[in-house]
């Protein structure tokens, strides 16, 4: 045993500790072993992994492009949208390795800190998911136009998640990175497969809009999540300039997206559909959404129901603005 006055090992507590030890090397290696080959448990974290519930986003995004453009040709739209939504998933195995350390405090559900996949694993996904997105973009029958702004996007993606850049973590840049892939790599990849280079002046208005609505729910959520971001480590916009200023950001993005929604309306060939949505959706969502959060805030960042109320609330700006634009060109 060891005397434990003077840290001393004897014989048989050595021999106990080295046992112990090798007993815990060979349980772990049945673990992984075990984990390796669990066809189901792999199957759910890469479907995890990708995030796929986040891609509804880049679909509509890109399907508002092709309505806008007056092409209700249905192939088309699954074509662009599915790629778009696809790319999208890209960008989160690369995003979910990169923080796999922070992820164990701010997303321990992750497939990741779940051990549904391994370090190994992960990186094969990122290999192949890299290699099917620029397969697809070759092989899939789209204009060149359309094609080139599938890589941009996939830049994005890869610009958002990984070093250098890792958009993700280095504040406002995070948020310009979203809006951009959104509302102009997507929705103006939409526009162009149904059109190719052709422009018209509605689509500037109609871009910003997405671009900013994108950019206030980035903020917002960034403030709701602020108390997991400082333990997880990461340096997002309210952690670098306060919250009242990430706030005012947001309102300014949020006034501005309204004023351009209702731009959009009255100098292009929007229907009433558009206009109806505006009115009872996205811009009362925006306004109400912004005054009551502001007002709201303390009891907000005390309350998990609160928190998760107004996430979803203003989570729902990424898609108000292309469904309206749909809507609004039938």
């Amino acid at each position: 045993m060891t005397d434990l006055r003077y840290g001393v090992w004897t014989k048989s507590s050595l021999t106990l500790y080295i046992t112990n030890q090798t007993e815990r090397g060979k349980l772990k290696i049945e673990r992984d072993k075990m984990q390796k080959y669990d066809i189901k448990k792999i199957a759910k974290g890469v479907l995890l992994i990708h995030r796929p519930q986040f891609s509804i986003t880049a679909f509509l995004m890109s399907i508002a492009g092709i309505s806008l453009a007056g092409m209700f040709d249905l192939i088309l739209m699954l074509k662009v949208g599915l790629l778009f939504a696809f790319l999208h998933c890209v960008a989160h195995p690369i995003n979910d390795y990169i923080d796999r350390e922070s992820d164990k405090i701010g997303r321990p559900t992750a497939p990741i800190p779940m051990k549904m996949l391994t370090l190994k694993q992960v990186k094969i996904i990122i290999g192949l998911d890299y290699i099917i997105a620029a397969i697809l973009i070759l092989i899939i029958p789209l204009n060149l136009p359309a094609k080139i702004f599938a890589t941009i996007f996939l830049v994005h993606t890869y610009i958002f998640s990984a070093p250098p850049v890792h958009a993700t973590a280095r504040g406002i840049l995070a948020g310009i990175v979203m809006a951009t892939a959104f509302g102009v790599s997507a929705f103006i990849g939409g526009w162009t497969a149904a059109v190719g280079w052709r422009y018209e002046p509605i689509l500037m208005p109609l871009s910003l809009v997405m671009c900013f609505a994108v950019m206030t729910a980035k903020n917002i959520v960034d403030i709701i999540d602020m108390g997991s971001d400082k333990k997880s480590g990461r340096n997002t916009l309210p952690m670098q300039i306060g919250v009242n200023k990430a706030f005012y950001i947001s309102a300014f993005f949020g006034l501005s997206a309204v004023f351009l929604f209702f731009l959009a309306y009255f100098v292009g060939r929007m229907n009433i559909f558009y206009l109806i949505i505006g009115i009872i959706a996205f811009i009362p969502i925006t306004l109400l959404g912004l005054f009551n959060f502001k007002k709201e805030y303390s009891k907000i960042m005390k309350m998990g129901v609160m928190r998760n109320r107004y996430y979803k609330i203003f989570v729902s700006l990424n898609f108000l603005p292309p469904i309206a634009i749909i809507l609004g060109s039938i």
